[in-house]
């Protein structure tokens, strides 16, 4: 493992279905981001206030080196993701 961070984050968070938004609120979230090694990352989030229970996602990150070439698990990598890699020396452009 090269490198793992957990921290805290607040974001907006929607829950959607085909009729449009069902909830949207303001969330505190517990954030784990591991850079596994220069091909691979991964995260997980949750809410503090239900451990998981009402927001929870976890995804894969690809990487090249120091640039970010895809991910999985969420339909957009949220700004305390991208925001942590770039803090780390990663290129986020391709996304």
């Amino acid at each position: 493992m090269i490198k793992k961070e957990t921290y805290k984050a607040t974001q907006v968070l929607s829950l959607e279905n085909s009729f449009g938004v069902i909830k949207e609120e303001e969330v505190e979230l517990e954030v784990t981001l591991v850079i596994k090694d220069e091909d691979y990352a991964f995260f997980e989030f949750y809410d503090d206030e239900t451990g998981g229970d009402d927001w929870y996602a976890e995804g894969g990150i690809w990487l090249k080196g120091k640039t970010v070439t895809d991910y999985d698990g969420v339909f957009a990598l949220p700004p305390f993701i991208t925001d942590k890699l770039k803090s780390w020396g990663y290129d986020v452009s391709e996304l």
